[in-house]
């Protein structure tokens, strides 16, 4: 391992393949809309020109759900290659339950929708759950490429995947399937823990308290 990965989270070196980097958010936002310009979602000739916070709030008005926890948490990003047994364990993007992507997975993984695809009519299923289901089996065929948006949080969360759910569950299709497991690239935000943010804060309260009648 590289000079000064094993101050790397756990969380980010044991899901990789070879070394893990700290990345920016900065780098991460415009790749995130560099590949929402090849969707035709946005003019590419457009994207050069944005400032951070422009460039921070045009991905919030185009994924107002998957990219809320960018500004919600202020993560900590890493680039990396998932290993398979992190890949196995993603989750899809969060969102109510019984609603597009959870509703598709019974279990909430990505394994979980690709088991569906995979045993069920597709056309049913996009009708059921809302999700572009031909969209994943046209990946499976001729998989795209760009870096999966993963989130989790310090301690036991899961790894959502907040871009690239249909990319995701189309290579967990190849893996049913008997295909090789070939590493995804990936950008991984750590955001904190919300249980421990107000354990902090009340030790933070109690230490001034105590400092205050010394």
């Amino acid at each position: 391992m590289a000079t000064g990965q094993t101050d790397l989270p756990r969380a980010v070196t044991a899901a990789a393949v070879g070394d893990p980097r700290p990345i920016s958010q900065r780098e991460v936002v415009r790749e995130w809309l560099r590949m929402e310009c090849q969707r035709g979602a946005i003019e590419s000739d457009a994207l050069g020109t944005l400032t951070d916070r422009e460039a921070l709030d045009e991905l919030l008005e185009r994924k107002p759900g998957a990219a809320a926890f960018v500004w919600r948490e202020s993560p900590t990003w890493y680039e990396l290659s998932l290993d398979r047994e992190t890949f196995e364990r993603l989750h899809v993007v969060e969102g109510p339950e019984n609603l597009r992507w959870r509703a598709l997975s019974p279990d909430g993984t990505v394994l979980g929708a690709a088991r569906r695809v995979a045993n069920e009519d597709p056309d049913r299923l996009a009708a059921e759950t809302g999700v572009d289901v031909r969209k994943v089996l046209r990946f499976s065929d001729q998989p795209p490429g760009g870096p999966l948006v993963l989130s989790t949080r310090q301690g036991c969360s899961p790894v959502t995947v907040a871009d690239g759910n249909h990319r995701a569950v189309a290579q967990a299709l190849g893996l049913l399937a008997g295909e090789d497991y070939r590493p995804r690239r990936a950008y991984l935000a750590i955001g904190a823990n919300p249980v421990l943010r107000p354990l902090a804060e009340r030790t933070c309260g109690l230490v001034r308290r105590i400092l205050s009648r010394l």
